[in-house]
């Protein structure tokens, strides 16, 4: 194989197997910075108070799962403000997103642009995922393994099914971007890196709010899991 594709493909192995490891540079030398909660991780906090509405939890429930996708502006006076729903998968989960962050204290240090304060509107997105009588897959360590037998285009593949299930993930798009590189797909390269470059951008906050069961004993157990970004 030839050895700049070896190595481009084994960069984009260990970044997906070290997915959000990365240390944060302080805030004294970035001319740009996204909003920070004073209490800490907006993700982590969000996460302990999300929950997965109980009436959507019978195995035969319609639209018992989906995304919700909350916007609103940090402003440079440290508060929140214009909170909205921009999609939603039912009104229970819109309830269970809005009670997430309302619990959420509105102490904040602002967006950084140019090394100035700013108001800054950012997305929050809650996906809420129900898992009866199955795990949730993996893809990301999926492609590791692909990408490290030189299998790019089942790595394509499975990065694309990835996406399809979660379209906010700046991450996923970025590792597609470097995979159809590899595989000299310039145009489509350079696309998904730009809707990796907003996403990263745009979204504050990706939360995952799910539960997990048998449904034959309708035992079910309910969790939240945090997708942490550093940027």
């Amino acid at each position: 194989m030839n050895k700049r594709l070896f190595v481009a493909a084994t960069f984009l192995s260990l970044t997906l197997l070290a997915s959000g490891q990365q240390a944060q540079k302080p805030d004294s030398i970035l001319p740009n910075r996204k909003a920070v909660n004073a209490y800490g991780d907006v993700s982590k906090l969000l996460a302990k108070n999300a929950n997965f509405p109980v009436e959507q939890l019978g195995p035969n429930v319609s639209g018992s799962e989906g995304d919700v996708v909350l916007s609103l502006v940090i402003g440079k006076n440290g508060k929140s403000d214009s909170l909205s729903i921009v999609s939603s998968v039912g009104k229970s989960f819109s309830t269970s997103a809005i009670v997430a962050f309302g619990k959420l204290p509105d102490e904040w240090s602002p967006a950084i642009i140019n090394h100035q304060p700013v108001d800054k509107r950012y997305l929050l997105v809650f996906r809420y995922r129900k898992y009866l009588d199955t795990q949730p897959y993996d893809y990301k360590s999926k492609v590791a393994q692909l990408l490290s037998r030189e299998k790019y285009k089942e790595a394509l593949k499975q990065l694309s099914r990835a996406i399809n299930d979660n379209k906010y993930d700046s991450e996923l798009f970025e590792s597609r971007s470097k995979v159809r590189q590899i595989l000299g797909d310039v145009e489509g390269a350079n696309a998904d890196k730009l809707v990796s470059l907003r996403l990263s951008e745009e979204i504050l906050s990706l939360v995952e709010v799910k539960v997990m069961g048998i449904s034959s004993t309708k035992k079910v157990m309910m969790g939240t899991t945090t997708t942490r970004r550093v940027y």
